[in-house]
């Protein structure tokens, strides 16, 4: 099976005028999540956005709709007596 390749969902942290208060930003923030940077936004780069990424959570397992054997083995016994 091939694996389907996920891009990482960035999240937009704050929005600074200056490059210095950016980074800041992205000092503090670089203790908490997996990787920070500092993107140049629109207008004319005169916006800096600080991202973060977080790797998702581990999948929860699903319990099964099915029933199992046993319960099914015991509802017909009691109906039998």
């Amino acid at each position: 099976m091939t694996e389907i390749a996920k891009t990482k969902k960035w999240v937009t942290s704050g929005t600074f005028l200056t490059f210095e208060e950016a980074d800041i930003k992205r000092i503090e923030l670089k203790n908490k999540h997996e990787s920070v940077k500092i993107k140049r936004g629109k207008k004319g780069g005169e916006v800096f956005r600080v991202k973060v990424w977080d790797p998702p959570p581990p999948p929860k397992n699903k319990k099964s709709n099915r029933k199992s054997k046993n319960n099914v083995d015991k509802k017909v016994r009691s109906r039998q007596e």
